[in-house]
């Protein structure tokens, strides 16, 4: 998006947004007090030795200083106008946090400033340098070293260079631990380095599930794992259930004989599903590539590939958690300082008030960039925040059951490349509490979303976010979720674009999931989104004034709250919903009065999306409407202008500003101010220009993301009269078959059904025997949903995006239909019922079978030309109140998420 920048607008917001980040000149010598790389603890702190004599000038610590300022204190001399620490260039390794405390607070007009000399670089390294690296000599780890490793990789002794705890490899979930056992990880001229994996890009794939899905038993069906029996451990990073949660487990045995592993407790929260993915890390047989390294913790050995001569280049390890530690401070300024290489966070604010956090550059931490707890108008402003282990900065603050606001904020900051080692539920800017702000924020490159919420009231504007959500699925660049009472946040005036996953469903611009009520998305710009803006179910939300361009589709809506069984159960007593709501006083003030559509939430139809409105937005390109019928008399949808040319100023340039003949404006549009959207160049910025290409979509699915079935030719065509006999379908009952008999949780479901398929140059054949309970006759009604049923969904993806998924339905009756429920057009659902043949047989009280035969020409597929089709098979049994699959993964028909047929010659 082009954006000018005037400098009138630059210097007033400069004025309005830094606040106190002027510093004042000092009123005495003691006022501004030195650092250097060279310099010694033991003299005054001044700026160089007279006549060059080394008998006076900087100290060599920040601990010297701090405690030169408390001197300054006790001692009733303090500034008026406070105290500048000018820190000379070079690389402070830090063998410890530097910590400042509530007496090395400075006051409202007189701050305490940490400050990288003008024009200087400043390292403060939570890490230790390490050396005495040689090559693997020991023929024992040779054997254990890939060939291509050989002479590549050295090793050095961390014990005999002072460094003995190593941390924890894992296993970790949703939340890492805080208290510096995470892992030391190695970082080579300031970047860091991949502990060694395999594969060593991309995932390895889930081929079976073996027994319950929580159990932690699974089959491989790659050659390489069976190599990892000489590994003293094996740990595995993944997404191991859903494309939202990534976990990291530890192998307890692996049977290479039958490819089985299993995983040693605690296991991953979700459970394990077929087709889902990970990859096995720090094994010293993958070190197989330059940037890659392993630790032996017992030995203490860190084995490496350096990228570059190692003689030419910085191996530091990360030793301390936090670097830089402001418990309980007031005005203290940390400017344009370089941190790095700790476990935990580079900064931590506790408590404290009125801190900055100012144009510095925060990289290669283990976990956050900043983070801020409690207290009240914290910032962190102009700073690169980049290589962080989980988020670039978290905002917490503020009380939610008065709606006090913390004024915590996030601006200016440049924030990429993060959720290195937590890849989920990280977000490059985390807000909760009441009333904290991003704004002006540049967001991109991340595995999971841009920015999250939780609380009320915060502000979200002039972001531009892109490039996220690039590993994952159902996520949103922004989200939030499964709360009643997050209301008053506000997001608006900024620009979503270009985010996309691998994983299922999708990736969401704005991502109001689970009943998540009360926010306002004004003024927004989505481009080349999918779902761009969400709406899952909740109440009272509005999306008004934004811009839509080339978005599959523009707006979501849905009543998930009506389906009890899945996302209702969250609204009803005992519930998530209930519980959040129950926690705050809704019905008192000030909530009563900030918030009067909660009060009788209760007493009325709490479960839809009442209250939600979607007026006055454009959407060209792509599909405007995604909203789900059962929610269409809940909201009101007016006023948009859809599939008409608003007139862009230049679209291809990705300048969305309207023309002054738009006919939006004419409806009522109002102006979206683009040229505050993105980064400012403003004095705490961290560095100009700012450079950040739009990553390649990552949409394609990932190796073994789905499962794939083998369709066999048949020898002969299958009479279709409903009985399944070997005479007919030759081997084919004795292979294995698609066994239908997962929920739309992916919750495995008993009884279960099963199919089997063949084809020939004609037609599709598929024969389906249902279990069912003896206990409930069969319903045989011809409608689907109320009576048994099964269900075949096809889609040929190679035919591309706008290839319409096909639906056939057959009852116990001996009906059959085709339906329009998966968005086919009319013309295509009556072709693919054209010419099939379906027949049932009901053998006893116990089953239920039917074969179909469906020809290819009714599905519009030439299988000479296409052998690889999206897939899925349904069978609803209403005496157990089931709806069984071959891949669950929500709508039975969404294809997108399922799995593949494969015709085999």
């Amino acid at each position: 998006m082009k954006r000018k920048r005037r400098a009138t607008q630059i210097l007033a917001l400069v004025g309005i947004l830094c606040g106190f980040y002027t510093l004042p000149a000092p009123t005495f010598a003691q006022s501004r007090l030195y650092i250097a790389a060279d310099g010694n603890d033991a003299w005054s702190g001044t700026f160089a030795t007279a006549n060059g004599a080394k008998t006076d000038g900087p100290f060599a610590t920040l601990e010297r200083a701090r405690d030169a300022i408390r001197a300054l204190k006790q001692a009733d001399r303090y500034p008026a106008r406070g105290v500048v620490v000018e820190v000379r260039g070079g690389t402070y390794v830090l063998a410890q946090t530097f910590k400042l405390d509530k007496e090395d607070s400075g006051t409202e007009r007189g701050l305490v400033v940490y400050r990288a000399y003008k024009g200087e670089t400043v390292r403060l390294a939570g890490g230790k340098r390490v050396g005495g690296f040689s090559p693997v000599t020991d023929p024992a780890v040779l054997k254990r070293l890939a060939p291509e490793a050989h002479g590549h990789v050295l090793q050095t002794d961390l014990r005999a260079q002072g460094i003995t705890e190593f941390g924890k490899l894992g296993p970790y979930g949703m939340r890492w631990p805080r208290d510096g056992a995470g892992p030391l990880e190695l970082f080579f001229n300031t970047n860091p380095m991949t502990p060694a994996r395999w594969p060593n890009e991309g995932f390895a794939g889930i081929a079976e599930v073996i027994g319950k899905r929580d159990e932690g038993v699974f089959r491989y069906d790659d050659d390489r794992t069976s190599r990892w029996a000489a590994e003293p451990e094996v740990w595995l990073h993944g997404y191991f259930y859903n494309d939202w949660s990534d976990y990291r487990i530890k192998v307890k045995t692996i049977e290479a004989g039958q490819k089985i592993i299993t995983i040693e407790d605690p296991q991953a929260k979700y459970g394990y599903r077929q087709g889902q993915r990970y990859y096995a890390y720090n094994l010293l047989g993958e070190l197989d590539q330059p940037g890659e390294y392993s630790l032996d913790t017992s030995a203490g050995i860190l084995y490496f590939w350096p990228p570059s001569p190692i003689e030419e280049g910085e191996a530091l390890v990360s030793v301390c958690g936090v670097v830089v530690y402001l418990k309980k401070t007031e005005y203290v300024v940390l400017d344009h300082l370089t941190i790095e290489g700790g476990r935990i966070d580079a900064v931590l604010i506790n408590e404290g008030n009125h801190n900055r956090v100012l144009g510095c550059t925060l990289r290669n931490m283990g976990q956050d960039g900043v983070r801020v707890r409690e207290g009240t108008d914290n910032g962190v402003a102009g700073c690169d925040i980049y290589d962080m282990g989980e988020c670039g900065i978290k905002l917490e603050g503020g009380d939610r059951k008065t709606l006090t606001p913390a004024g915590h904020f996030a601006e200016n900051n440049h924030i990429h490349h993060f959720g290195r080692r937590k890849r989920t539920g990280r977000p490059g800017i985390s807000l909760a509490g009441v009333g904290n702000r991003a704004s002006h924020n540049l967001i991109h490159n991340a595995p999971h979303q841009g920015i999250g919420s939780s609380g009320n009231e915060h502000l979200i504007e002039f972001n531009e976010i892109h490039s996220v959500c690039y590993e994952t699925g159902d996520a949103g660049a922004f989200y939030s979720g499964r709360d009643w009472t997050a209301r008053g946040n506000v997001i608006r005036y900024n620009f979503f674009h270009d985010c996309a996953g691998p994983g299922r469903f999708g990736t969401m611009g704005v991502y109001l999931d689970d009943m998540l009520s009360g926010f306002t998305v004004f003024g927004n710009v989505f481009y080349r989104m999918t779902r761009a803006m969400f709406v899952g179910g909740g109440r009272d939300n509005i999306v008004e004034n934004n811009i839509f361009v080339d978005c599959e589709p523009a707006v979501h809506v849905d009543a998930r709250g009506l389906n009890k069984k899945r996302w209702g159960q969250h609204a009803e007593e005992g519930g998530t919903l209930r519980k959040r709501l129950a926690e705050m006083p809704y019905q008192k003030p000030p909530w009563s009065t900030r918030y009067p559509e909660l009060v009788n939430i209760l007493n009325e139809k709490y479960d839809t999306p009442q209250g939600t409105r979607i007026m006055g937005n454009i959407s060209t390109g792509g599909k405007w409407d995604g909203i789900r019928k059962e929610a269409r008399p809940y909201i009101r949808v007016e006023n948009n202008l859809v599939d008409q040319d608003p007139l862009f100023v230049d679209a291809e340039q990705m300048d969305f500003r309207l023309k002054p003949d738009s006919p939006a404006y004419r409806m009522g549009f109002k102006p979206i101010p683009f040229e505050q959207i993105g980064l400012l160049k403003r004095p705490d910025r961290a560095s100009w220009p700012v450079e950040h290409p739009i990553r390649p979509a990552t949409t394609e699915t990932p190796k073994h993301r789905a499962p794939v079935y083998k369709v066999l030719r048949t020898p002969r065509r299958i009479e279709v009269d409903g009985r399944i006999t070997d005479g007919e379908w030759d081997e084919a009952l004795a292979d294995n078959p698609m066994r239908l008999r997962l929920g739309p949780g992916e919750e495995k479901s008993e009884p279960e059904s099963r199919a089997w398929l063949r084809y020939d140059d004609q037609a599709l054949y598929v024969a389906i025997e249902n279990e069912v309970s003896s206990t409930s006759p069969l319903k045989k009604g011809n409608s689907w949903g109320p009576n048994d049923a099964v269900e075949i969904a096809i889609r040929n993806s190679a035919a591309g995006k706008t290839a319409p998924t096909l639906v056939l339905r057959g009852y116990p009756s001996g009906h059959f239909e085709g339906s329009g429920e998966a968005g086919a057009p009319a013309a295509a659902v009556q072709r693919a019922a054209q010419d099939v043949e379906y027949a049932v047989h009901v053998p006893d009280d116990t089953h239920w079978n039917t074969e179909w035969r469906v020809p290819w020409r009714s599905l519009g597929i030439d299988p000479k030309k296409h052998r690889k089709f999206a897939f899925n098979l349904t069978a609803r049994k209403t005496a157990t109140r089931q709806w069984v699959m071959w891949c669950g993964a929500g709508t039975s028909w969404n294809v997108d998420h399922a799995g593949f047929i494969d015709l085999v010659q």
